[in-house]
């Protein structure tokens, strides 16, 4: 119950609306297993076709946990998730179908391997979302944490579900409904305290108290474009306010001001602006690049978005702007006259 009614507050929810639903549908996911479990610990006579069912739910539980981690850290590197992450679930429904066409939980003779193997691609995919959260550390490491808790108690809340599936043997079967409890506590936990940091009346207030002069917010703005220039900082694909804000030691609610009411443009904006400048150097400088490789080198995470920021900001496209200024073939040299000698 407390999955479903957490789940259905995440669908609601506007901010972040894929990470959400996709730890949503995790958290139904892992409701659904509990369920079986509970069931089962107290009628062990259940129908094998529902025992099949609660393990098949597992097949959902890995993927989703990578794909949450995968699109929250995109969202904190503003940049768009993997554009095939619905494979992951594809695969995942897959395997369920040929469970259901060849149902494994008949056959006590290959019922321990399949098991062990659902729980293989379970943890499988917890080592995928370990890789991103640690190649993503910096980026975590320049967030708020009470902004990160969610994630991490998400994470390690699906590795301590698995744990306590895979040591039933040692334990008791109810663990892992237990662990489900003690993890999903924690989310909402961590969740409220998230809401309670942004709907805090008194520090917005703070905040807003700290508008800064108009001279200084210029000051700030010409030490910022002159860092970006000599450090070239928005050739990171991973640069977010978070991290611009604590390189120049300051708040990002102040660097945000700065950008929105001085520069008249959006943090995104702003970045862009510098990352086609240097692409623009690039197409007619390295000619031999290809489109994908600019984007690349220029900071962007994918080409669409490269080539949707350079439409906007030159009205053309890289293509175009790289044609405009290719050299022109030069034409031969006239022939000379030639005076012979009698």
């Amino acid at each position: 119950m407390n999955g479903i009614l957490l789940a259905l507050y995440l669908f609601s929810r506007r901010s972040h609306r894929l990470a959400n639903t996709l730890l949503g549908a995790l958290l139904l996911a892992i409701g659904f297993r509990t369920a079986k479990s509970t069931f089962y610990y107290f009628n062990p006579d259940l129908a094998p076709v529902f025992l099949q069912l609660g393990l098949s739910a597992c097949l959902l539980i890995g993927p989703l946990t990578y794909l949450y981690v995968h699109c929250y850290l995109a969202d904190l590197a503003q940049r768009p998730p993997d554009k095939y992450w619905h494979g992951h679930l594809l695969v995942g429904c897959l395997l369920i179908t040929m469970g259901v066409v060849f149902p494994y939980i008949d056959h006590a003779s290959t019922r321990y391997y399949v098991i062990c193997g659902i729980h293989a691609y379970w943890f499988l995919y917890l080592l995928l979302a370990g890789k991103q959260l640690w190649m993503s550390r910096a980026l975590l490491a320049a967030e708020d944490r009470r902004r990160s808790l969610l994630l991490l108690s998400v994470y390690f809340g699906s590795f301590l579900i698995l744990l306590a599936y895979v040591s039933t043997p040692f334990t008791s079967y109810i663990v892992g409904a237990l662990s489900f409890t003690f993890s999903i506590h924690i989310t909402i936990l961590s969740y409220l305290l998230q809401n309670e940091v942004v709907a805090d009346p008194e520090k917005k207030e703070k905040y807003q108290n700290r508008k800064l002069a108009q001279k200084d917010a210029i000051a700030l703005l010409e030490s910022l474009n002159k860092m970006m220039h000599e450090q070239q900082l928005y050739l990171n694909p991973m640069l977010s306010l978070a991290m611009l804000a604590k390189k120049m030691g300051s708040l990002q609610t102040t660097i945000s001001q700065v950008i929105n009411e001085n520069s008249g443009k959006s943090f995104n904006a702003y970045i862009n602006e510098f990352r086609i400048e240097y692409a623009k150097d690039l197409l007619v400088q390295e000619s031999h690049l290809n489109m994908e490789l600019v984007a690349e080198r220029s900071g962007f995470n994918s080409d669409s978005t490269f080539f949707a920021a350079f439409k906007k900001i030159t009205g053309q496209t890289p293509a175009s702007y790289r044609a405009a200024f290719a050299a022109k073939p030069t034409s031969p040299p006239a022939a000379q006259d030639c005076q012979v000698s009698i």
